[in-house]
């Protein structure tokens, strides 16, 4: 899909005016989650929108429907970015159920497109991002018999549980599985599959969090050739790497708004404390971060096969780490009061770090750039 600059700007236009009027005003309570039926009527206003779409069969403008030209890139992370402003659990939500759609389209998988909030989507294994025999793997380096062993461990569906963080009423999870020396993706149904509640989890207070294993053998599996196979892996990594990092971009932004906002009201001594040095070195450590990851962002507004995957996840673990402790800066201006719930900061730092840690996390993400450049070939 094509999309010239001023389409791109128009589509970015009504999806942040649906943000700031419906998600944020939905959400406007950080201490009191919303429930399922407000998240279940914001999707469908986002699907009426086109934001959204669960079937396979249609072409539209929604999320990570099109991700050949740097317009519709510049779309999926501005739209993403402005959702994550108003919320970032339903942001995450949105874009793993976009994700999931991406990659069923990919593999001609039929999704239930009764239900908004049914798919959902991981896209790593286990645990991280099996250090650097998935870079390699990715880059068709010929892999030693115990990388081998570990991309299969890794992506064991049937021994090892993976939490996945989703709409409490998701239905079926899309995920990679390693079948005849290859990534192959299968669709399981809820009631396939081993689902054990989380206890609440640190951030994300919109979604839910289950232990998931599969139960059913290699029912819904769908296996592409070995080149299909890199490709929709790779390309799905990247996209889900550049959501999760707009997404915080977006809190980022929120966060920045409530502290400047109290800096400029809030007194201490006799003087509004933006006028203080140390909380002006904490409101510029915010802007440097909100800087770093526009600039990230903005390279990244380019075709998916024109983005090389070490590079985005180079630019995330950077990125990402300025965003957290941004996010730990806009509590800091707040002083004590930004430490409770209704306060609204507090909330933005444990959703960054949730974000985090999901698609393998930023701390693995060293382990996957010496695979990806060579280091142990």
């Amino acid at each position: 899909m094509f999309l010239e600059r001023e389409d791109t700007q128009l589509l970015l236009a009504e999806a942040g005016r649906f943000a700031r009027e419906r998600v944020a005003a939905a959400t406007s309570r950080p201490e009191t989650p919303i429930g399922a039926a407000v998240l279940e009527q914001l999707s469908e206003e986002a699907a009426a929108l086109g934001l959204l779409s669960p079937a396979t069969d249609e072409s539209g403008f929604g999320i990570w429907e099109h991700v050949d030209h740097a317009g519709a890139m510049a779309f999926n992370i501005g739209a993403l970015t402005q959702l994550g402003r108003a919320n970032a659990g339903v942001a995450f939500a949105w874009h793993r159920i976009a994700l999931a759609r991406w990659v069923a389209a990919q593999l001609a998988l039929e999704l239930d497109a009764a239900s908004l909030l049914g798919t959902t989507l991981v896209s790593t294994g286990h645990y991280g991002l099996a250090r650097t025999s998935v870079a390699r793997w990715l880059k068709s380096t010929a892999l030693h018999g115990d990388e081998v062993a570990l991309l299969a461990d890794w992506l064991d569906r049937r021994t090892h549980a993976t939490v996945i963080v989703a709409p409490h009423a998701w239905q079926t999870l899309l995920w990679p599985v390693w079948s005849d020396g290859r990534i192959a993706w299968q669709l399981a149904h809820r009631d396939s599959l081993d689902v054990q509640p989380c206890r609440a989890q640190h951030g994300l207070n919109e979604l839910a969090a289950f232990q998931v294993r599969d139960s059913s053998s290699t029912a819904g599996l769908k296996s592409p050739d070995d080149a299909a196979s890199r490709l929709i892996y790779g390309r799905t990594l990247k996209m889900d790497m550049i959501g999760l990092l707009a997404i915080a971009a977006g809190a980022l932004v929120r966060g920045q708004e409530l502290a400047t906002d109290y800096a400029a009201v809030r007194t201490q001594g006799g003087k509004i404390i933006a006028g203080h040095p140390a909380v002006q070195r904490m409101l510029g450590d915010i802007e440097i971060a909100r800087h770093h990851a526009d600039v990230a962002l903005a390279s990244l507004a380019r075709p998916i096969d024109d983005i090389d995957a070490g590079a985005v996840a180079a630019t995330r673990a950077s990125a990402h780490a300025l965003l957290c402790d941004a996010a730990n800066q806009v509590v800091q201006v707040h002083g004590g009061i930004g430490y409770m719930c209704e306060a609204g900061p507090e909330k933005i730092v444990r959703d960054q770090n949730m974000l985090k840690l999901q698609a393998g996390g930023t701390r693995e993400a060293h382990a996957f750039l010496a695979g990806w450049i060579g280091a142990f070939a």
